[in-house]
């Protein structure tokens, strides 16, 4: 099997067909046909982005898990690193992940930090203050308090 029809085979699960790669990326492991049903929205909204509209409901319902963020974190990461293969269709799916992210979360994982210059204008990539060194703990307490 060639690696551009290996990128297009399809995986059928439950009735419902999903690329191979976007189940692998989702469940962070290679080789796998697994997709836990209850991110079958998910999926479906990321594989069709013109479908996330409609979607919105059944998104908005999910458990939001620390799984399922670093789901869509390796989603947008897969979208960024291929955006030159199919441009559109990879842009579209990071729209997704992205929107999909903000919804369940608020903010984004990977969103690049503004730090101030000498003279007060923000310039993008800020290092992280010592209280956001550990991301995790910090967004677990959040949603605590959320």
């Amino acid at each position: 099997m060639n690696k551009e029809t290996q990128k297009t085979s399809k995986v059928e699960i439950q009735d419902k067909k999903f690329s191979r790669e976007l189940v692998e990326v989702l469940m962070g492991e290679r080789g796998t046909k697994n997709l836990k049903e209850e991110w079958f929205p998910l999926a479906e909204a990321i594989e069709y982005p013109d479908r996330l509209p409609f979607l919105i409901s059944e998104i908005m319902e999910l458990e939001k898990t620390k799984e399922l963020r670093q789901a869509l974190v390796r989603v947008q990461i897969n979208a960024q690193l291929k955006r030159d293969q199919a441009l559109d269709m990879y842009k579209k799916q990071l729209f997704a992940a992205t929107t999909i992210e903000i919804l369940l979360y608020g903010r984004l994982r990977l969103k690049p930090r503004k730090r101030k210059l000498k003279k007060g204008k923000e310039k993008e990539g800020k290092e992280p203050e010592e209280d956001e060194i550990d991301g995790e703990e910090i967004e677990e307490k959040q949603m605590e308090e959320g």
